[in-house]
């Protein structure tokens, strides 16, 4: 929760509810805009429900944004899977009581709110999170096993970072020796692995958002968003999802 949180809130903030006038043309058909900040790691202290980022003088009525505060990792694996949309049980691996069984509760609890596509991307996003564990519990390994039986096993991303771990992993091992090699290529692949599990994140988020703004997505240009693995590139064409009107404006190279 850096100091500059707020101002990036206020900033988003301000570009949805711009988005939303250029949707609707009557006032009353735009929708009220509620914005959260979801924190993955942090203090133990616990935080406020709520922050603000404010413009206007101390002096005078608040003008600016008030927001939601979200410290996902101090909540329970019950807490998050009782929450109405699945999507917050993505967030089960940072739990405070995040272990192998209540892995499992989670994954099946996914299964049990979500099929087909959106269940293979919710997967994919609490591995994701398992690899971002501040805590270092290594629940990524007790998750993946549970997944045996999903498509999501086959996702490029996996099958990338272990292909390129292992063969700089054994470039690498010829001048290291054989023992030496194995455990480079092992950091080399779950390095890529974990950077590759960040780029499909902005690239489901990507995809999210334009789905909810009504813009259409043909089958070229989701393949250009699943398979990009430059995050910088995929926090761009986010950026431009907010108030383009169509594909082209979000992926032009200009």
């Amino acid at each position: 929760m850096g100091a500059n949180v707020p101002e990036r809130l206020f900033e988003y903030h301000v570009l949805v509810a711009l988005t939303a006038i250029g949707d609707a043309s009557a006032a009353h058909l735009r929708l009220p805009i509620r914005t959260t900040v979801v924190l993955l790691s942090g203090r133990e202290k616990p935080w406020p429900g709520s922050g603000e980022y404010r413009t206007s003088p101390q002096s005078e009525p608040f003008s600016g944004v008030v927001f939601r505060i979200d410290a996902v990792y101090q909540k329970t694996v019950a807490e998050l899977c009782a929450r109405s949309s699945p999507f917050w049980v993505i967030f089960a691996p940072l739990a405070v009581d995040a272990d192998p069984l209540n892995m499992k509760v989670a994954v099946d609890a996914l299964r049990a709110r979500a099929s087909g596509r959106e269940l293979e991307e919710l997967l994919v996003a609490m591995v994701v999170m398992a690899d971002v564990d501040k805590r270092s519990r290594n629940l990524r390994e007790v998750i993946l096993p549970l997944l045996r039986e999903e498509t999501v096993m086959q996702n490029w991303f996996y099958k990338q970072g272990e292909a390129k771990g292992e063969a700089r992993g054994e470039a690498r091992g010829k001048s290291l020796g054989e023992a030496h090699g194995r455990e480079i290529g092992k950091a080399i692949g779950e390095a890529h692995g974990r950077e590759i599990g960040k780029a499909i994140g902005e690239a489901t988020a990507l995809l999210r958002v334009l789905e909810r703004r009504g813009i259409a997505v043909p089958a070229e240009a989701r393949e250009k968003i699943l398979t990009c693995t430059n995050t910088s590139q995929l926090e761009t064409w986010l950026d431009r999802a907010l108030t383009a009107t169509a594909i082209d404006e979000v992926l032009t190279e200009s």
